[in-house]
């Protein structure tokens, strides 16, 4: 029996769905005395007053980029791991950041779900919510569901 094309098989896999996660600080701060303080060294920096863009406009605050990690793994909890993995011993260091410099400091989850394909887990662990309690990170998700149309093949 065909089925009509409307109704057509929903598949459980994930060769196209893909999760991003990253630790990322914001502030009014020098991005190299953030460095230099933690001793990890970011992938990516903007400075305060860095262009934006071709908008010509400047950066209002500095931002500090660590820990990226792509996977089309659907446990998530294991990437965050590994994006906050080196900064653990330095939950002391990351809490007077963020009162030295009234800085904002997040866990950023970024996953992008192709609609017919099984969507990873986002629950974190209870090792992760510690870290994010114990050094103020907020966790930002950030979900992005796609038609096989918009995503790369």
């Amino acid at each position: 029996m065909n089925e009509p094309e409307e109704l057509s098989r929903v598949y459980y896999h994930s060769e196209h769905t893909e999760c991003m996660t990253y630790f990322m600080i914001r502030g009014n701060f020098d991005p190299d005395e953030i460095t230099a303080y933690l001793r990890v060294v970011p992938e990516q920096v903007q400075r305060i007053g860095d262009p934006i863009g071709k908008s010509g406009r400047k950066r209002q605050v500095a931002l500090w980029r660590y820990g990226t990690v792509v996977s089309n793994d659907w446990d998530v909890d294991k990437m965050m791991k590994e994006t906050i993995r080196a900064l653990l011993p330095k939950e002391d260091l990351l809490r007077k950041i963020k009162l030295t410099y009234d800085a904002a400091l997040t866990l950023e989850v970024v996953p992008l779900v192709r609609y017919d394909e099984q969507p990873p887990c986002l629950a974190p662990s209870l090792a992760v919510m510690r870290f994010c309690l114990e050094t103020g990170t907020e966790m930002d998700i950030d979900l992005y569901v796609c038609c096989p149309d918009d995503m790369v093949e």
